[in-house]
């Protein structure tokens, strides 16, 4: 991403807020009808942090930088933190598939449901007692430029792109560290919204989701078709719906239904982000990583910048997670998304 870019004429994106009151920090930054809701999380005492890491200089860690999700989604955290810090224009940031929003009648039409595998979500270590702690640093691994391209050769043999096949990778390195083998996952899948939205400015939060339920016994090819069935039925679109709810209800009505829907530990298993790919002269590499919860207690993430991926992952303590098992869970995945065996499983 690079080129010329209008930069919002606000303060810092990366200004220390935490000890200020959440309500006048919250009046610094632009309205953002999505970050309602990580306001609202934050008010429950929820972390609301993204993490953006930078690889410089042949470092084998990056420098970390955090930002609220209140004010912006990855796409647009990053872009402002490489103008902030780092001085490179990112141009225009990426639109999404759809360039319109549907009409609600068609958002809302009935539709047939999409078929699940049958299951639950079964975590090996499962602590509730531990909602109150944060999640660790994150961590992640820089792979290499041969690396990089190896994924992008085992996706093509499977027939996926390289964001599915890293997320049905990422599903199996789970069932090897984190859940048992049988169990039937949710992620979170984001979906960039930008061109058919408008938010206060571009960098505001512009994403939408799919939730998608893996079982052990789906390809990534399973995974391909129910994502498109999803998109079909046009859920990322209802989801926005419900995330644009604090047009109409205020931040104490989006305040409400926080605390009210807010699940119970290990109630889901988490969210994958793929950042796509980045050109920012001099660095070796970038990665971003959103809150989390103790909801949702797996947040892993991938992108690529300058040719070379990013692996990254953080961890909630009620699945028992910590830097330890979160690098293991990295190993786990980085090796079976370059193994030609699990590709060729696909066939």
């Amino acid at each position: 991403m690079n080129g010329m870019a209008r930069m919002p004429a606000t303060a810092s994106f990366f200004t220390d807020t935490v000890s200020e009151p959440l309500a006048a920090a919250e009046s610094r930054q632009p309205h953002d009808l999505v970050g309602m809701w990580y306001g609202a999380r934050k008010r429950l005492g929820l972390d609301d942090r993204m993490w953006f890491g930078v690889y410089e200089q042949g470092r084998s860690t990056p420098q970390w930088h955090t930002r609220s999700h209140r004010f912006s989604d990855g796409i647009g955290g990053l872009s402002l933190l490489l103008w902030e810090q780092y001085g490179h224009d990112c141009g225009p940031l990426p639109q999404g598939r759809d360039k319109e929003m549907p009409h609600w009648r068609e958002i809302w039409k009935p539709r047939a449901k999409v078929p699940v595998p049958a299951g639950k979500l079964q975590w090996r270590i499962l602590e509730p007692a531990l909602r109150d702690c944060s999640s660790h640093v994150p961590v992640s691994l820089l792979l290499s430029v041969m690396q990089t391209r190896g994924i992008e050769q085992r996706a093509r043999e499977a027939g996926v792109s390289s964001a599915l096949w890293l997320l049905w990778t990422a599903d199996a390195a789970l069932r090897a560290t984190l859940t048992a083998e049988a169990s039937v996952n949710d992620w979170v899948f984001p979906v960039n919204l930008r061109g058919a939205v408008q938010g206060a400015d571009e960098y505001t939060n512009h994403c939408s989701g799919l939730c998608l339920k893996l079982g052990p016994d789906q390809d990534a090819q399973a995974l391909k078709q129910q994502i498109a069935a999803r998109f079909a039925r046009l859920e990322h679109w209802r989801q926005w719906s419900l995330l644009t709810l604090g047009r109409w209800l205020g931040q104490s009505g989006i305040n409400f239904l926080c605390r009210f829907l807010q699940g119970r530990p290990g109630r889901y298993t988490g969210s994958y982000s793929n950042l796509g790919e980045w050109n920012v002269p001099g660095l070796d590499g970038l990665n971003a990583t959103a809150p989390g919860s103790p909801a949702y207690p797996v947040a892993v993430s991938t992108m690529v910048c300058n040719g070379r991926r990013t692996l990254a992952c953080r961890l909630h303590p009620v699945v028992g997670g910590n830097p330890g098992r979160a690098i293991e869970f990295l190993k786990h995945w980085r090796r079976l998304s370059l193994s030609a065996s699990a590709a060729a499983d696909q066939d």
